[in-house]
């Protein structure tokens, strides 16, 4: 007890990608580690949209947070961190964690950006307890003969994963009838690869309506008015509008504004506090423009845990730089989109590929250490296979997909 007092203390506030990938690089031999989270569960979440259509369940997507951190010999509180001061954080049960080095990874909120009835009536899809709710809102209505309006605000890549989701199981359902809102010019606005016509020919035959270059008003329980004085009328609102900071930046001093992601060097470390470092999609690193994904925050919280390694050591920090790598974005069972830096290449037979990344990604964040362990691991692979990569890889399946890849620049 005595040797383990005497460690230097790295707390970690959150426990999403970025922060469980810093918990794993930091040894338990060497510092005494706390990692805070208010949730018992992480979530997969670049997967979270298949739950809307029931191509995956929430268990599918979920690990044990307290399971993980134990197993790097590290501490799990499940409690909300409050505030932070320079060398504690304050939790929601009054007490307070001593540190040297704090990691905030408190990740991102869901936005509705102050539009009337937004947050009463709109559905986010930010959890696997949101999607299930969609989820079940949608297969009740599927029940039912009556016209049912859905209606996707965001056209993102949120959005459109979501939209997939709800055009894979409900398209040819002739109650549904389907709306997707973007304020930009086209869907998929920041990606390459003009991908807007793409998405739209594979709906032609359906139901859809697009709505783009106009602005969310307001939201109410019959639908949504538009800023150009337009109404759509809508029984089921799914939001993807976007991602704010969470409260705890604000409260802890490291921004200045409830809206503003913390400002960090090369290094993560806060502009704010030297011995606080920030990353995951609560950091705004200078010189760097990086998208809100799980593969940049992996990414960052190991390149965050080396360098408070050696920033408690005295060493000189490390730059960070960003690796490029492809994002795999899916519509559902309509198509899949392989997106690099200038170009985008389309093709269904690329969803083994977002399974690939999921079934690995699990596996790497939870590797089998146990006989049960394993056991769940190869249950999750043969689901996966079951599902996705057997029919995928099925030679009749591939013929019929390979001649519709295509690639976009």
């Amino acid at each position: 007890m005595f040797g383990r007092q005497n460690k230097q203390k790295i707390v970690i506030v959150g426990g999403g990608f970025a922060g469980l990938n810093a918990a794993q690089q930091l040894k338990s031999g060497k510092f005494d580690v706390t990692l805070i989270d208010p949730s018992p569960h992480i979530e997969w979440l670049p997967n979270i949209h298949e739950i809307i259509s029931g191509a995956k369940k929430g268990d599918e997507l979920r690990l044990n947070r307290n399971l993980l951190v134990r197993r790097l010999g590290h501490r799990f509180l499940l409690n909300r961190a409050i505030e932070m001061t320079s060398s504690f954080v304050h939790l929601d049960d009054g007490s307070r964690v001593p540190f040297d080095v704090c990691i905030v990874a408190t990740g991102s909120v869901n936005n509705t950006f102050g539009i009337e009835g937004a947050d009463q009536f709109a559905l986010p899809m930010k959890s696997v307890e949101q999607c299930q709710v969609i989820a079940r809102r949608l297969h009740r209505a599927s029940l039912s003969h009556r016209t049912t309006r859905v209606t996707v605000v965001g056209g993102g890549i949120e959005g459109v994963e979501a939209f997939g989701e709800v055009m894979r199981t409900y398209r040819h359902r002739p109650q549904f009838e389907f709306n997707i809102v973007e304020s930009a010019d086209a869907l998929l606005p920041n990606c390459p690869g003009h991908l807007d016509s793409k998405i739209r020919s594979h709906t032609s035959g359906f139901r859809v309506q697009y709505h783009v270059g106009e602005s969310v008003e307001s939201v109410d329980p019959e639908g949504i008015c538009l800023m150009n004085g337009g109404a759509i009328e809508s029984d089921i609102t799914i939001w993807s509008g976007g991602a704010s900071p969470n409260g705890f930046l604000q409260r802890s001093y490291l921004t200045d504004t409830p809206d503003q992601w913390a400002d960090v060097n090369d290094y993560f470390q806060s502009q704010a506090r030297e011995n606080v470092f920030i990353i995951g999609d609560a950091a705004n690193p200078g010189g760097h423009s990086l998208s809100k994904q799980a593969y940049h925050a992996i990414d960052m919280g190991k390149a965050a845990a080396h360098n408070v390694e050696r920033f408690l050591s005295g060493k000189r920090l490390r730059e960070f730089k960003p690796s490029e790598k492809p994002q795999v974005v899916t519509f559902g069972d309509l198509d899949t989109f392989m997106l690099f830096k200038d170009f985008a290449v389309s093709s269904s037979v690329l969803g083994v590929a977002k399974e690939a990344i999921y079934t690995l990604g699990v596996l790497q964040l939870a590797p089998p250490k146990s006989g049960k362990d394993l056991m769940n691991s190869l249950d999750r692979l043969q689901r996966s296979a079951r599902k996705v990569y057997l029919p995928a890889f099925n030679p009749l399946s591939l013929l019929s997909k390979l001649p519709k890849s295509q690639f976009l620049s």
